[in-house]
């Protein structure tokens, strides 16, 4: 029954006319969503939510369903109104709701405006939720920390004696600027006082989002320009090319380049790149292969506030490896016009003093952009990359340009978790990409690797049409172990089918003698690909396993389910019930109840429990015999089920142990954590013991650093 209808009802009862009490506790009862976390009523923007939530944590009985009551949290424990104040806020600023803010800072005067706050102010633009922090809030400043144990704020300071403190500073000016809200940032500043701010950080937000006037505007106030590498990545990734304009005219650039052109290849920005080399090119300071280079991206070089003393397009320059990054996202545009103006080694010296840069400009490239890069000589990798994404316009090339570098294996990648080749065409079909299957089988066919791809000579900028040289193709026995031409395994039909691509299944079943095994149905099963399934059936003899059903039941896939009980023998094992019960699909598991006679175990209940399923742990409960343990609770703790955690605590003997209290806890569930708690301590849970009245409150302050660590939004120190 919802509010309106309760209040139509009322109404209608002229005995209740004037008592708009009673009307409320009427309504909250029937109105479920009197239960809502106060900071997921937030997200609704809905001022009359809160002030029911509010006005109905009044008078709750102490037990029973009081027991059971998150909005009874609100004031049975300050801890979790705190949080809630922090929680909330965290919500009112992200949809710019001022009139929620105003609604908590009335109803929770205590406690100060954490910095993630203010961030998130900051980023989502929210001007006037900022004012009203400057005008309603006092400013923790320089002069308040500077004597506090590790001179910084403890954001657990409540009834502070200068007022209700708001923590500006660090960040908040730089994410209004990522935000693209030059007037935060410029309120910001406008207003300061004395707050510890990262200034170049701020600068460096406004070039990253292409925002020069504002870049302009705190560059004369602060008279200070960008430190660090991160506005020049920023800047390339997001194509802002007058940004990095800005940063060479004030002499900016050569300082942090490293990685910038990999970054604005990765983006498919051709005309950063353009600008990047060319810029490059125009530089005297630097030359083609001048000083040593073991010296070259050394660390701590610093002539003429350089990183590198060489071109960027020499030999094993960063160009070579942002061909890569290009090509696997599909920029081939990026990756022809890199290719194009790259040297490469003509003969094996060249080759080792390539080889020899390439891992000097890696490991600098890593220390810039982090280990986690896409700066990578052209290889099998890259090939796979783009045959995995369906980029056939950059397979293609890479086969035109490369197949005849006897360095490079295009068609098998060697993986180290897999002790073995693996196929690039396996991939393309994996991902349903035929013409990129057909593409690659038809070259590995034609073996047409005698005449490679034209070559440059070494510092030209214009392609030549020199052929692969002799001793490279000579070389080739030493270089690469088989096998080196495309080609697939049984690995296509089977990922193929998984995926659901008939067409793929077909043409190879058609065309290849590679076949497929037991996995290709089985996987189509756990897929729900029921026609792959139907296909592979009447067409292939490899079949399926009992997986093929346990897989079809535990992704809910009905249809496939009974189709395989009608036409296979495999059968299924009780992982099929549990499987299904374990994510929520209560009609399979009536059907297997019904129609197989497997069973499930207690891991069904346990799975559903946990899953938050209680119409499916209900359905065991009453209609199975396996039960459940008390993983179940615990489990469920985990996930914040508190409706699962209730009904089970009801209607079932396992109980919970002291596991699901630090599961709620390390999830960041506080309402969970404090009503198991509050359970155990009215000795209603035999297997956790009951504490004193210190002891509890001891592990409650604990549990709640915990669980703030958990749900609020790291900062930097």
């Amino acid at each position: 029954m919802s509010p309106t209808a309760v209040d139509l009802v009322c109404r209608s009862k002229s005995e209740l006319d004037g008592i708009t009490y009673v009307v409320d506790a009427i309504s909250a009862y029937a109105d479920s969503s009197v239960e809502l976390p106060l900071a997921k009523a937030c997200t609704f923007g809905s001022l009359r939510l809160l002030n029911r939530i509010w006005n109905s944590t009044i008078d709750l009985e102490s037990n029973g369903r009081g027991m059971w009551s998150i909005r009874k949290l609100l004031r049975s424990y300050k801890l979790y109104g705190k949080l809630q104040f922090t929680l909330c806020l965290l919500e009112a600023v992200k949809i710019n709701s001022l009139e929620i803010v105003q609604w908590l800072f009335e109803r929770f005067p205590d406690y100060g405006v954490r910095r993630p706050v203010v961030y998130g102010a900051a980023e989502a633009g929210a001007l006037e939720i900022l004012q009203y922090f400057r005008e309603h809030g006092t400013t923790v400043n320089h002069e308040d920390e500077e004597n506090l144990e590790g001179g910084r704020w403890n954001e657990e300071t409540e009834n502070w004696e200068k007022g209700r403190w708001v923590y500006w500073g660090n960040e908040d000016a730089a994410q209004a600027a990522l935000g693209g809200h030059q007037d935060a940032v410029m309120y910001i500043y406008e207003t300061t006082a004395y707050e510890d701010r990262c200034d170049y950080d701020t600068i460096g937000g406004a070039i990253i989002r292409g925002d020069l006037e504002l870049a302009e505007w705190l560059s004369d106030r602060l008279d200070m320009l960008p430190d660090g590498p991160d506005a020049h990545l920023g800047a390339a990734a997001n194509g802002h090319v007058r940004s990095l304009q800005w940063l060479h005219a004030r002499g900016q650039y050569s300082m942090y380049d490293v990685g910038v052109l990999v970054r604005a290849a990765e983006a498919g920005h051709l005309d950063v790149v353009r600008w990047i080399i060319d810029r490059d090119w125009n530089d005297q300071g630097l030359g083609t292969d001048s000083g040593e280079d073991e010296d070259e991206y050394a660390m701590g070089y610093n002539r003429g506030n350089r990183t590198r003393r060489t071109h960027i397009t020499c030999l094993g320059g960063e160009a070579s490896l942002a061909i890569h990054a290009a090509a696997i996202h599909g920029h081939l545009d990026v990756a022809k016009y890199l290719h194009s103006r790259i040297d490469i080694p003509l003969d094996a010296i060249d080759r080792v003093k390539e080889d020899w840069r390439l891992y000097k400009r890696l490991k600098a490239i890593s220390r810039q952009i982090g280990q986690n890069n896409n700066a990578a000589k052209v290889s099998g990798v890259t090939m796979l990359l783009a045959a995995q994404r369906g980029h056939a316009d950059v397979v293609q090339w890479l086969y035109e340009e490369y197949h005849g570098d006897p360095r490079i294996n295009l068609f098998w990648v060697y993986s180290d978790a897999e002790a073995k080749y693996v196929s690039v065409v396996d991939a393309a079909a994996a991902n349903g990409h035929l013409e990129i299957v057909k593409y690659l089988l038809q070259v590995g066919k034609e073996g047409n690797d005698s005449v490679g791809p034209p070559q440059k000579r070494q510092r030209t900028q214009e392609s030549s049409n020199f052929t692969v040289r002799e001793d490279m193709h000579d070389t080739h026995s030493e270089l690469l172990d088989d096998p080196t031409m495309p080609s697939c395994t049984k690995k296509a039909i089977d990922n193929a089918a998984a995926a659901g691509h008939l067409d793929v299944v077909k043409w190879l079943h058609v065309n290849r003698t590679d076949g497929c095994t037991a996995d290709a149905m089985d996987l189509a099963a756990l897929n729900g690909h029921l026609e792959v399934v139907q296909w592979l059936d009447a067409n292939r003899n490899e079949g399926c396993t009992t997986g093929a059903m346990d897989n079809a039941a535990t992704s809910g896939e009905l249809a496939v389910v009974k189709w395989l009980h009608e036409h296979r023998t495999e059968g299924c094992t009780l992982a099929a019930m549990n499987g299904a019960a374990s994510n929520g699909f209560l009609i399979v598991v009536k059907w297997l109840h019904d129609n197989r006679s497997e069973g499930c175990s207690s891991a069904a209940m346990n799975g559903a429990a946990a899953r938050g399923a209680l119409d499916a742990v209900k359905w065991l409960h009453h209609h199975r015999s396996e039960s459940c343990t008390p993983l179940a609770m615990d489990e469920a703790a985990r996930k914040g089920h508190l409706h699962v955690l209730r009904w089970l605590f009801e209607n079932r003997d396992e109980g919970f142990t002291t596991v699901a209290v630090y599961n709620a806890a390390q999830a960041g569930h506080f309402e969970t954590v404090l009503i198991l708690h509050n359970l155990a301590q009215k000795g209603l849970v035999p297997e956790v013991e009951k504490m004193n009245e210190d002891a509890s409150m001891v592990l409650i302050s604990d549990i709640y650093q915990e669980v703030v660590r958990a749900v609020l939004p790291k900062t930097d120190e």
